[in-house]
Formats: structure tokens, C-alpha cells, sequence
């Protein structure tokens, strides 16, 4: 990797809605949800477009229909220009819009090994963190999401997307990027400025979300003692990331999954396994491997997409943080056993299956949880999963083709895998791990056998 790459900033910009729907709110105040959130690290994606035509320019013909696309999008996204608050008179935090905010969109030209980046091989983390927008975060305010525009010169150009957890989840950020590029692919190929689906339009509603045991409270609360009294910072609490580690893309296609589903089937007759509790499973089995130790337990916790599972249930366009979490705890011995993949798989789902009755099970909980994993870096961690193949992050085409490479850049800890849904659209998955290299090719290496011989039907 050459360590001289340059990026230079061509320009800096607001961009505002077009316009202003009456049905959009311009307050909305968190949730107990969004709350869990509020001074992690913001999540962070790259989408990599290869530009077929060198023909084709990007300041003269992408970017002006990118900037306008954007500013139809954020009609609809109002709170997504907005910015989050917290002042003494608010019981909790509240994104607010008001006459002038927007999108801060930066231009940038870099000249990094484009296909090198947007590839599957092994990739330096520093090498993505340029072409990522950092988020204006103060004591009193904090942006909701950032955009950065990069071309690679006559190669293709990246969207790299930085947004604040506490207002957007996976789902939800990533259902904005594609109505964007929904917005955007009409105006290339036909002019308009018409969205023709509804398919990725918000529901605002808060009080859809029963709150029985006032949550919104005790997490708010949670907060306000954290580094408190009263402590109403928004300013994030952004982990160090150790340098030197090394990030590369593995495919678990729909033929592994198929081969592997049918094996754990002879021995779980009667049962469904889903492409998640597989994969997962599949995952930890390597890595208990790769860990080298036969003592304790893996500890492997995976947060879920709780619309569907609420009482009532949301609607999957819900705009917010609607995550549920698990956790399960598998013996060491029975993963690296012959059986290793059935037992994580039975664990999984299992811990799956119990959303369905209990989605808010041990919820007084999570925000207490997740405050006291800031800054821990003493022990053993959980393995933790970021990303879903849900997101079908390769559907969004602005235009010019479906993403080359989707990258979930703020995954970059040796605990936590990404999941994506595959570039190829074979069904299959994308798997992102990061280590120290050494460790890494260790894990491929294990990876690929297991997928090679322990499991041939």
C-alpha cells in the first residue's frame, strides 16, 4: 500500500433541502432506542463506483446531479439536516431542523489505489479513514450525518456517509442512501425529480413505541451521571483504534451456505436454521480456532432489528434506532468439536427465536451495558456483529451502475465482524474482519479450509 497517497480538498458546502414536507417533523425528540447511542462512535460507510466512461465527468456531470439529488432526498429526511440538541429545559436530547441547516458535503480527489481499496484483499485501516467525513460534535450540538465525495481520477469516485448513531440506525441510514440514489438514478436517466416508490419514505411516529417501563428515563439518567452530574455533552466517545490493523472481505457465497445448511440439518432434523445463525456460527467456530485456547467460553453478542418484533410492531420504515441485543455463550470445547457449527447454530437460533416473545426482555439493562463497555479495554471481549445483508447495501445505484464495493468502515475492532450482502448478488454474504496481520492469515486460512473439507456433503 503506498503510505503517500494524497487526498485534496476541492470543496466544502452546505447542502439544504429542496423544500420542506409538511408531514416531516422538524423535532423529534429520542427514544429510549436512540438513547443507547448517545455518545458512541458514529457509523461509517464507503460506497465504491467504478466509472465506466472516461468520458464522463464528475465535477460537470456526477456531482451536480449528486447535490441535487441529496437536496430532494433531505425533503423527506428533514431530521437528517438537523442537528442534535440537548438543553437544560429538555428531559431528553431532540434532533431539531431549523430555516438554513443542512448537509455538510465535502468534494475531495485522491490518488489511492481505487481498485486496491475497493477490493476484497488485505487493506490497511488508515487507508479508508480520508475518505470518511468526520462529524461536527460539540459540548451543545452535535450533526446527524456528514457526506464526502471522492474522485479517484479516471477510475470511479467514492460516497463516503458519517452519521450519528443516536438518530440513525443501520437500517435507517442506509434506507437514506438509497432513496438518494433512487432520487439521483431518476434524474440521470429520465429528469425527474419524482420519487416513483415509496419503499424507502420514513414513518416519524414516536408514539408508536410503548415505553411501560420508562426507559427513556432511566437511560436519559444514565447519561446525565456519566461523567456527571447533569452531564449533557454530546460530544462522542470514539475508541483508539490500534494501528498497523489490517481489514479484508470474506465470501461465504449461497453455495457455502447451502452445502453448510444441509450438513447442520442431518444432525438438527425438524428445524430451520436461518443464513444468519449459519454464518455466525460458521464465524465462530474460526475464530475459536484462530483463539488457540480450549478453556471458557466465546461470548458472542449480536444486536436485532426490533420493528417487526415489538408489541406493536413498528413498520420496517420507522426512522430511528430500533435495535434489540442478545447474547449467547458456547463452551469452547463444543465449538472446536466435530459438531462445532450445530452447537453455535442451536445457540443462535435459539437466542434468535426468543426476540419473537421477548424483544424488550432485560431492557432496563442494555443502557447501563453499553456505558460500562466505553473505554474497557481490560479482558477478553465479546465477539460483536455490525452491518446486515438486510441493508442490501448494493442496491444503491445513483445512476451510473450498483457500488463496486460497500465497506463498513467504522468496523475496524478485532471483536466485531460486518455483515453485507454480496456485490456479486448470488445470494450469498460478505463477511469484513479486521486483525493484526499475522492473525489474519491465520483466520482466512481457517476460513477457507473449513469451507474446503470439514463440511463436504
Amino acid at each position: 500500500m503506498d503510505h503517500n497517497q494524497s487526498v485534496k480538498i476541492i470543496e466544502v458546502s452546505k447542502v439544504t433541502p429542496s423544500a420542506q414536507e409538511s408531514t416531516v417533523p422538524k423535532s423529534l425528540p429520542l427514544t429510549f432506542f436512540d438513547l443507547i447511542w448517545l455518545r458512541f462512535h458514529p457509523i461509517q460507510r464507503l460506497f465504491f463506483y467504478e466509472l465506466s466512461s472516461t468520458e464522463l465527468s464528475f465535477l460537470d456531470a456526477i456531482l451536480p446531479n449528486l447535490k441535487a439529488s441529496l437536496a430532494l432526498a433531505l425533503r423527506y429526511y428533514l431530521p437528517v439536516a438537523g442537528s442534535l440538541v440537548w438543553p437544560q429545559h429538555y428531559a431528553v436530547p431532540a434532533v431539531e431542523f431549523v430555516e438554513g441547516d443542512g448537509v455538510v458535503l465535502t468534494v475531495a480527489e485522491s490518488d489511492a489505489d481505487f481498485y486496491h481499496l475497493a477490493g476484497n484483499g488485505f487493506r490497511e485501516i488508515e487507508a479508508y479513514h480520508p475518505l470518511v467525513p468526520q462529524l461536527a460534535v460539540s459540548d451543545d450540538r452535535a450533526a446527524v450525518i456528514a457526506i464526502q465525495l471522492t474522485l479517484f481520477p479516471n477510475k470511479g469516485f467514492s460516497i463516503g456517509i458519517t452519521n450519528h448513531h443516536a438518530v440513525l440506525d443501520g437500517r435507517t441510514s442506509t434506507s437514506f442512501v438509497k432513496l438518494w440514489a433512487h432520487l439521483c438514478n431518476l434524474l440521470v436517466t429520465s429528469g425527474s425529480s419524482i420519487p416513483t416508490t415509496e419503499e424507502f419514505m420514513p414513518f416519524y411516529d414516536r408514539s408508536a413505541i410503548n415505553d411501560p417501563k420508562g426507559l427513556t428515563g432511566i437511560y436519559a439518567n444514565a447519561w446525565l451521571n456519566y461523567e456527571g452530574p447533569n452531564n449533557r455533552s454530546l460530544k462522542l466517545k470514539i475508541p483508539n483504534t490500534r494501528p498497523g490493523l489490517i481489514r479484508c472481505t470474506l465470501k461465504f457465497t449461497h453455495q457455502d451456505m447451502q452445502k453448510l445448511k444441509q450438513w447442520v440439518l442431518k444432525e438438527r432434523q425438524n428445524s430451520h436454521i436461518s443464513s444468519f445463525a449459519l454464518t455466525t456460527a460458521y464465524l465462530c467456530v474460526c475464530i475459536a480456532k484462530s483463539n488457540g485456547t480450549r478453556e471458557g467460553n466465546l461470548a458472542f453478542g449480536f444486536p436485532a432489528d426490533a420493528r417487526s418484533r415489538l408489541k406493536p410492531p413498528l413498520p420496517s420504515n420507522y426512522f430511528g434506532n430500533c435495535l434489540s441485543f442478545r447474547s449467547v455463550f458456547i463452551e469452547r470445547t463444543e465449538l472446536l468439536g466435530e459438531k462445532g457449527i450445530v452447537v453455535g447454530s442451536k445457540a443462535i437460533s435459539e437466542a434468535v427465536k426468543s426476540l419473537e416473545e421477548g424483544a424488550l426482555d432485560r431492557a432496563e439493562r442494555w443502557c447501563k451495558f453499553m456505558i460500562a463497555s466505553i473505554g474497557n479495554d481490560s479482558g477478553e471481549k465479546m465477539i460483536t456483529v455490525g452491518g446486515s445483508p438486510k441493508f442490501e447495501v448494493y442496491r444503491a445505484d445513483f445512476g451510473w451502475g450498483k457500488p463496486r464495493k460497500v465497506e463498513l468502515v467504522s468496523s475496524e475492532s478485532p471483536t466485531t465482524v460486518s455483515l453485507t450482502d454480496s456485490g456479486d448478488g448470488d445470494g450469498g454474504i460478505e463477511i469484513g474482519v479486521v486483525k493484526e496481520r499475522d492473525e489474519l492469515e491465520g483466520f482466512v486460512a481457517l476460513f477457507v479450509k473449513g469451507l474446503e473439507s470439514d463440511f463436504e456433503s
